[in-house]
């Protein structure tokens, strides 16, 4: 493959044996004075991920410049591993599937079959996908991507070109996240880079302080009629559908409680099995997933059906989502 299409995807197998092939030991990555482009274009790729939320596209005039990125992506990676934060994890995979999906959208489709492969996505010539693939990447959370509004035949679904590219985004970014998740850098990578991951950490910690104090401290009675009325399903046994289970669990970890907290209120349940509903909790909050899912709309809660329209306040008609009901009724309390 053409080492300039690598420097767009640095995350191929193809890339990686680029970097295999320069025989560059780590020592000369971090310090030699040649790799010096790439360790600023790795520092950029993070930074760009924590703040903007995609990676950039920096400049390929060369073929040299084309191997600086390359190298800038394992740099990069092992600034995050340094970090440490899952959700810093799940950010920077999202960061760098988002650049992917861009510069997918204008390759032929021959390419996103080529992609499809490495990724381990079930896609026929016809760019068809296999629903099982379809289930596990395609973000089924927007209402035109639900597989009842897709076109299927047995068991494969007909997609457009950037459809495709899309549902690889979501793969290239469940992918990357596990690769980080089981990263173990180099000691000499905190040496190297510790002020870029002291200067992260401290971001972070930061975010996590302001959006506690928004929040207040999490308190149940806050809550707005649709999230009692599930956890009171969940808490007497009835039967509560996956979404509502989603909606519940992502407005529960957006106030701030814990995994173990949120344990705790599912516990209840007769049909309670711990492991699995710790997983499922850490699943949806991003710790095994990379994606820390937002709790859905008002209207998205309303056409699931999950709204007690009878038991609907003065706040409830005036919000359009769970947590502004949340922050409105706690500065009340305050």
């Amino acid at each position: 493959m053409d080492i300039y299409v690598l420097a767009r995807y640095p995350f191929l197998s193809e890339a990686k044996e680029v970097v295999r092939r320069e025989n560059v030991r780590t020592e000369e990555i971090l310090h030699d004075p040649i790799y010096e482009r790439a360790r600023d274009i790795g520092r950029q790729r993070v930074t760009d991920a924590l703040e903007e939320g995609v990676v950039g596209s920096y400049p390929v005039a060369s073929e040299t410049d084309a191997l600086m990125n390359i190298f800038s992506y394992p740099i990069a990676r092992m600034i995050v591993a340094s970090v440490g934060h899952p959700y810093f994890r799940g950010r920077y995979a999202l960061a760098e599937a988002k650049r992917a999906y861009e510069f997918l959208q204008g390759e032929s489709q021959d390419f996103l079959l080529q992609v499809a492969r490495e990724l381990e996505v079930a896609v026929d010539d016809d760019l068809r996908l296999h629903f099982a693939d379809y289930l596990r990447h395609a973000p089924t959370r927007s209402q035109r991507w639900k597989l009842v509004n897709m076109p299927l035949s047995q068991g494969w679904l007909s997609l457009e070109h950037r459809e495709l590219a899309r549902v690889l985004q979501n793969a290239i970014q469940h992918r990357l996240f596990e690769e980080l998740r089981d990263m173990r850098p180099p000691s000499e990578i905190s040496n190297v880079f510790r002020g870029e991951v002291t200067a992260i950490r401290n971001t972070l910690q930061q975010r996590e302080m302001r959006e506690k104090a928004e929040m207040g401290e999490a308190s149940v009675t806050k809550l707005p009629p649709c999230m009692r009325m599930l956890l009171a399903a969940i808490q007497t046994g009835a039967n509560v559908p996956h979404v509502g289970r989603f909606t519940l669990v992502s407005f529960l970890n957006a106030i701030g409680m814990e995994t173990e907290e949120i344990l705790n209120l599912f516990a209840a349940s007769p049909d309670f099995d711990r492991e699995r509903t710790r997983y499922q909790i850490e699943h949806i909050t991003g710790k095994v997933s990379g994606t820390d899912y937002t709790p859905p709309s008002c209207a998205s809660i309303k056409t699931w059906g999950l709204c007690p329209t009878d038991k609907m306040d003065a706040i409830c008609r005036r919000v359009n989502h769970p947590l502004s009901y949340y922050r409105i009724k706690g500065r009340r309390r305050k």
